[in-house]
């Protein structure tokens, strides 16, 4: 399976979100959808520019994403094209730099490929199964090669909820020290650049926030799996995921054996 050219759409059309959202960025409020979550036109402007490039180099292909009511018939689909347009809305509302395009595609459940841009940042990583990954910034692309940096460092959300979960995980994984992240594809790229060591969501979570963010530390040299140690699975009919553990370390299953052992898998 060559993926060559679905890489190459995702990337361009990730970038060009990217770049219309940082524009939009200064100045810009956001209203609550019905869930509560917030939603600014950078979000709809960047879903409408990406939802675009799929539509016309894939007319055949599904797409989840998060400012897209979900239509069930994507279950019948075998390709899934799953958008988060900006992960990390309020600190972009906010004019903070915590936030990111995610794109992914999964084929038959599994997740193939991902693009995380990072546009506050100038950065973008990307990879799809065959064909590794790769990054860009202001030195310009490369291949991708993850960075051995800061070690035992858990990235974890900073909401409420999520700092009573991040420190059930903390005394059952003492070893670790918490760097706060507000977006899961950042949190995912600092892995990959060696910000971060570890990620753990330990509560279901929509398949627009895991997809991109699973398949560029899968296919980059790292390790995705649910809180068990299962592969994540896409394209289910909830549009979630059960949690997950993202990491680049070699104790990668021993680490989710600790985190069953502690009731965090139920919490």
């Amino acid at each position: 399976m060559d993926l060559s050219r679905e890489l190459a759409v995702a990337r361009a059309a990730a970038r060009a979100a990217g770049a219309e959202a940082l524009l939009l960025q200064a100045g810009i409020g956001s209203r609550p959808k019905a869930d509560g979550s917030p939603v600014s036109d950078g979000d709809l402007a960047a879903d409408r520019i990406v939802r675009q490039a799929i539509n016309v180099h894939f007319p055949g292909d599904a797409i989840l994403s998060e400012e897209l009511a979900d239509e069930q018939s994507r279950l019948a689909n075998r390709r899934l094209w799953i958008i988060d347009p900006i992960d990390g809305t309020r600190s972009y509302v906010a004019g903070g730099g915590e936030w990111c395009v995610q794109v992914a595609l999964a084929i038959d459940g599994a997740v193939v490929l991902g693009v995380l841009d990072l546009p506050a940042r100038g950065i973008a990583v990307w990879a799809a199964a065959g064909l590794g990954g790769g990054q860009a910034d202001a030195a310009g692309e490369r291949v991708l090669t993850p960075v051995d940096g800061v070690r035992d460092i858990l990235a974890g959300g900073t909401s409420e909820r999520n700092r009573q979960h991040i420190a059930r995980i903390l005394a059952a994984l003492p070893e670790f020290t918490h760097l706060p992240a507000q977006s899961v594809g950042v949190k995912a790229a600092q892995i990959l650049l060696g910000e971060a060591d570890l990620f753990i969501h330990s509560r279901r979570i929509a398949e627009w926030d895991a997809a991109a963010p699973a398949a560029v530390i899968q296919y980059a040299g790292g390790t995705a799996t649910d809180l068990v140690g299962a592969a994540l699975r896409f394209n289910t009919a909830s549009g979630k995921v059960p949690g997950f553990v993202f990491s680049r370390r070699t104790d990668h299953a021993d680490l989710v054996r600790r985190i069953a052992a502690a009731g965090i898998a139920c919490a």
